[in-house]
């Protein structure tokens, strides 16, 4: 596929570590087994579209089962870790979490992170196209962005 680069599999890395550091983090804190596993399914489905772009950009390789679980391994981490907030609601110290994230700046990190993972989603629906590099420029410049105001935020929290 045209245009897709070394550097646009590196450019891809940067959501995929500023996500990764966030959910070790909250993971530390939170202590669930479910949310650990559910963080690192999501963390390992960037990893593989991540590596997917890398051969793609070096090798000019199209391995496809490397991108293929993206979604659907994405979706199932997400769905376990709301799963163990669920479960662990009443064990969350709720009081020190709002005090976290309303303080500045992390209230604007955290506000900037819901903004552009909104608008991720609506660019993912409504313009997107897998193998078009422009398109995943596009993306992973959102996410990256978005990824390290969440990032951003957790550690001003």
């Amino acid at each position: 596929m045209e245009g897709f680069t070394l550097a646009l599999a590196l450019v891809d890395a940067i959501p995929v570590l500023s996500f990764g550091i966030s959910m070790v983090i909250i993971a530390s804190r939170f202590q669930s087994p479910l949310f650990m596993v559910g963080a690192a399914l999501s963390v390992l489905a960037g990893c593989c579209k991540v590596a997917w772009k890398l051969v793609l950009g070096v090798w000019k390789k199209d391995l496809r089962w490397l991108n293929k679980p993206f979604v659907p391994m994405q979706g199932a981490g997400f769905l376990l870790m709301l799963i163990s907030f669920i479960i662990g609601f009443g064990k969350i110290n709720w009081a020190g979490v709002l005090a976290g994230i309303t303080s500045i700046p992390s209230l604007l990190f955290f506000i900037a992170w819901i903004g552009l993972m909104g608008f991720m989603g609506w660019y993912r629906k409504n313009k997107f196209k897998n193998d078009d590099a422009h398109s995943n420029w596009t993306a992973q410049i959102i996410n990256a962005v978005g990824q390290t105001c969440l990032l951003l935020g957790i550690l001003f929290a």
